[in-house]
């Protein structure tokens, strides 16, 4: 409920006194009186949002992004670095005024309070800006690495496409082929038949010629028929077998050509597998380079803080126990980030080995797909050699036949000769008449009987011939078979081989790859835990040693008071008196010193007006400009076009290039005079310090001198203070008029230079006014996108800055009964007691953590914030630096406000024990780790924060006066620059 109403009156103030609301109250108030002023006032704010927006989204082409960006680089660490000094100067005189403001009265506490809350609400918008440009990159990323796995998935596709096709290729002349042989096979079964009628013929004939025995010459003739009919039956065979060599040449070719193929496959396989084993290697080798970086950054911001702490802890001692506990913060949450550093890198190392084994998957799909394919051919291959085989065998299978046919024949020859004898004996008894006869008949068959005899021996001889030739061409088949099986043989143990070489490879790299992860996550382990026993150790170290130190300052206080007791009173008078005249004539000197940089600023301003005047008129050319462009692109679709114009135009364009000259002329010098009151505000600021250490140690003094002040003195020392406080707030005013007008100046020259180079390019073009009206309504969009994104933002912030009050709260009370455990809460109180000057002199001492008139963190309060948000935010840090910036002044402003709540009640606690009697040492260590376990427990709690561990783009830098992203419009194409 107390946030709530603070953030209600900080809604009201920033209402009332914006500058915002300021200007927008008066503009009403005008157009309520005048209403003819109203309508104007309108119609220039429309055209100037479309002035402001159109140049934000138009920017020069001729320049490449390169040159373009280095500029803007150059600026921003000009203005960056303005602006860090600026902000330190009024952080160190805000903590003056805010000393002054509790002296004065409390008008000037909510000024500058609410001052204070628009600062942090302008870097809450620029955070907000960040993270949602964070946002939208990452989305543009994700929505490319999608993109781009389509695609893959894509080409997958149409390889398996294109393989299939091969594949069907290559079976159908493998199926025309087996075709053709069938269509051979049925040739030579029906020459098998036909074969097969003439042995039937022969036959008959046979049958026929056995009645005719005593026609000798006709039996030769039948004989000489045989001879040629198996003459013709040889060569019918020796005609096929010349076939089945010529088919069995042709399948050796295709399976020759097969393995080509399968040989080119393996091979395209290979290759692939080379390529992911490179890329793989590639991401290895970007991984271990990120985590190189990554380490270097971490070490360095590690050295940092550390080289931070020691500074702190050798200047403040009496904030010994604080720190320490900050320390063991910093290390927990050092710890914490490595440790989720240490799952991030087994995540990526899990996401890919998952990887590799999907790969691996893979390739085996793909090579049992081709080992079917194989198996399927060596089928194929294997059926074609089992019909040759067939086809040999019933070759042999007819020449048996044959074989068998000749020999009944010459079975039948024989019984026909013994029945000739038995009838010639017959008829010798009856014929005596004709016995010579008979004779010569007798001689005549004896010569035919051994002419028998020759031509059997001859066939008997061909018949031994044709035996040894189908022995000869048996072997050589058995020979060729032998030959193709043991091609066969070879060619696939080869294969193995090969694969096995490469299945061999790929394993000992695997194992070395894995070997090489496992070294490195050993070592890395290794170091995280020497890191954590260092730190620990060095955290024991400190702890002794605040210890100490602590021992120390109780003795160095008590020889403090006993010397202080023996110092006298006139002394003290005498050299405080000397020092009062010193500061008095410092103070006028001062005075006078300022008054003269007071007249310089003024000067600087006036000539700002007149800058700002000469913008205006360009921004009224440039109005003009535009009507006549669109003037002229209408004309440009009528058809008519004139000379005349074209020269108007170009002395517009040459009268603008020489204005924009001359306010970069301008610009440049003022942003040499700002550099000189930068200057002057820096030695300014120096000698502001040293008087306020003056002021300190005087008031110190005066608080030791039993709190005694003269009146006089006290309202000369206020006059003095107030003179100095109006004149440097005064001249800090208007330093800051300077430097805005200045930015304003720089941007709206960007505008300028950016339309007036697009002239030129939008004249030929009439479709580019529509896309960029597109261009301007799409920018709106996103605008109140950001809007509603900002809000959401701030009210989630509003959530957890409620959290960490309570969190701080019961951490300041846990500090402080951990402190009254360890019996040193007396001393704390002593130490609060000294320290502190008197009440009646410095009363905002008491009232520090509510200068702003409310609970938001003070920025300008203490030196130690000089790495606020602000600096953050304009330099351009990680966003580590960020968080760390965010908690260190809400640590330190909650800190404060508890302070003081919670004073009286452990004064009371502390006072309870001294009268009790106190308890024995093993309750209070156990009380004290009791507490120590609550306070890391809140520790951890307030670490992790939801809205804090947010990354944020810090590389780019917001500009105050123009709203969406840099856009380039090149034609029809659009070049984004924050990508």
């Amino acid at each position: 409920m107390h946030t709530s109403q603070k953030l209600n009156q900080f809604k009201k103030k920033t209402g009332k006194t914006s500058p915002a609301n300021a200007k927008k109250s008066k503009i009403n108030d005008e157009n309520t009186q005048n209403p003819e002023n109203e309508i104007k006032h309108t119609a220039e704010n429309t055209f100037q949002n479309l002035n402001g927006n159109s140049a934000t989204d138009i920017i020069q082409t001729r320049d490449s992004p390169d040159s373009i960006e280095n500029r803007k680089d150059s600026e921003d660490l000009k203005t960056t670095a303005s602006t860090e000094s600026l902000h330190q100067l009024s952080r160190q005189l805000n903590g003056l005024l805010a000393e002054s403001s509790a002296l004065i009265g409390a008008d000037d506490l909510d000024t500058s309070s609410v001052e204070e809350l628009e600062r942090r609400n302008q870097d809450l918008a620029a955070l907000l800006e960040k993270h949602s440009q964070a946002n939208e990159q990452l989305n543009l990323q994700i929505q490319q690495i999608r993109d781009h796995s389509k695609n893959l998935q894509g080409q997958l596709e149409r390889e398996r496409e294109n393989f299939l096709t091969k594949q069907k290729q290559e079976l159908g002349p493998l199926k025309e082929q087996l075709q053709v042989h069938i269509q051979t096979i049925g040739i030579l079964v029906a020459e098998k038949t036909e074969t097969q009628s003439q042995l039937n013929q022969s036959q008959k004939l046979a049958e026929t010629r056995f009645n005719e025995i005593e026609e000798l010459s006709g039996r030769l003739k039948a004989s000489r028929q045989r001879v040629a009919d198996l003459e013709r039956s040889l060569s019918t065979t020796s005609s096929s077998s010349q076939q089945f060599q010529k088919s069995s040449k042709d399948y050796a070719k295709d399976v020759d050509r097969l393995k080509l193929d399968l040989y080119k496959a393996n091979k395209s396989n290979e290759e692939l597998q080379q390529q992911t084993s490179e890329l793989s290697g590639k991401l290895q080798a970007k991984v271990t380079e990120c985590t190189g970086l990554e380490q270097s950054i971490d070490e360095l911001k590690n050295k940092l803080e550390m080289a931070e702490l020691y500074s702190k802890q050798v200047s403040s001692h009496q904030d010994g126990g604080q720190e320490s506990l900050k320390i063991v913060e910093t290390l927990k949450q050092e710890k914490e980030e490595l440790l989720t550093k240490i799952h991030e890198y087994t995540e990526a190392f899990q996401r890919v080995s998952t990887e590799k084994d999907q790969l691996s998957e893979q390739y085996q799909q793909y090579m049992d797909q081709l080992q079917g394919h194989n198996k399927k051919l060596t089928e194929q291959i294997t059926s074609l050699t089992e019909d040759r085989e067939n086809l040999l065998t019933s070759q042999h299978d007819l020449e048996s036949s044959v074989l068998e046919l000749q020999r009944r024949l010459e079975d039948v020859d024989s019984n026909n000769t013994s029945a000739n004898n038995d009838l010639i004996l017959q008829k010798d008894n009856e014929m005596h008449q004709l016995r010579e006869k008979h004779e010569d008949f007798i001689q005549k068959y004896e010569g035919q009987m051994r002419d028998n005899v020759q031509l059997s021996r001859l066939l008997e001889e061909k018949e031994d011939k044709i035996t040894q030739l189908e022995d000869r061409m048996s072997e050589v088949n058995r020979e060729d078979g032998d030959k193709a099986h043991l091609l066969e043989s070879i060619q696939s143990n080869k294969t193995a081989l090969s694969r096995a070489l490469t299945q061999n490879k790929e394993l000992k790299h695997q194992l070395a790859e894995l070997q090489n992860g496992f070294v490195k996550m050993s070592n890395e382990n290794m170091e995280l835990m020497t890191r954590i026993q260092s730190e620990q150790h060095s955290s024991k170290e400190l702890f002794c040693k605040l210890t100490q130190q602590e021992d120390e300052l109780r003795v160095m206080r008590d020889a403090l008071s006993v010397k202080q007791s023996k110092l006298t009173d006139l002394e003290l008078s005498t050299h405080e008196a000397k020092k009062e005249m010193y500061q008095q004539e410092q103070l006028h000197d001062r005075l006078r010193h300022y008054e003269a940089q007071a007249q310089l600023v003024e000067s600087l301003g006036r000539e700002l007006h007149n800058s700002q005047d000469m913008v205006e008129a360009l921004k009224t050319q440039n109005s003009e400009l535009r009507t006549m462009l669109i003037k002229a692109t209408s004309h440009k679709e009528n058809g008519h076009t004139d000379s005349e114009e074209e020269k108007k135009r170009d002395d517009v364009i040459d009268s603008l290039s020489s204005a924009i000259q001359q306010l970069e002329i301008e610009r440049n010098q003022l942003v040499e005079s700002l550099k000189e009151q930068r200057e002057l505000s820096d030695s300014l600021s120096i000698k502001v310090s040293d008087l306020q250490e003056e002021v300190v140690q005087k008031s110190a003094f005066q608080s030791e001198d039993n709190n005694v002040v003269s009146r006089v003195e006290y309202e000369q020392l206020k006059q003095a203070m107030e003179l100095i406080q109006n004149k440097y707030m005064k001249v800090m005013r208007d330093k800051a008029e300077l430097s805005d007008k200045s930015d304003e100046l720089e941007h709206t020259v960007l505008q300028l230079q950016g339309e007036s180079e697009t002239i030129g390019k939008i004249q030929g073009d009439s479709e580019t006014i529509g896309e960029y009206i597109s261009l301007y309504h799409h920018q709106r969009a996103i605008l109140q996108q950001r809007e509603l994104q900002k809000n959401d933002y701030i009210s989630h912030l509003a959530k957890d800055r409620e959290e960490m009050s309570l969190k701080l709260g019961e951490l300041q009370t846990l500090m402080m009964q951990l402190l009254g455990e360890k019996n040193m809460l007396h001393n704390y109180h002593e130490e609060s007691s000294i320290t502190s000057p008197d009440v009646s002199i410095q009363p905002h001492l008491s009232q520090e953590p509510m200068v702003n008139g409310t609970d938001w963190p003070d920025y300008t309060s203490s030196e130690e914030d000089s790495d606020s948000e602000v600096e953050t935010i304009v330099g351009g840090q990680e966003g580590t630096t960020d968080t760390l910036g965010e908690e260190t002044p809400q640590d330190h402003t909650n800190h404060n406000h508890h302070h003081h709540n919670h004073d009286h009640h452990n004064h009371e606690h502390h006072h309870h024990m001294t009268k009790d009697q106190r308890p024995d040492k093993s309750k209070t260590s156990e009380n004290t780790e009791g507490t120590a376990t609550k306070i890391m427990n809140l520790l951890s709690e307030i670490s992790h924060n939801n809205y804090t561990d947010r990354t944020v783009d810090h590389n780019f830098l917001p500009c105050k006066y123009c709203k969406g992203r840099f856009i380039m419009y090149e034609g029809t194409n659009i070049v984004d620059f924050n990508q």
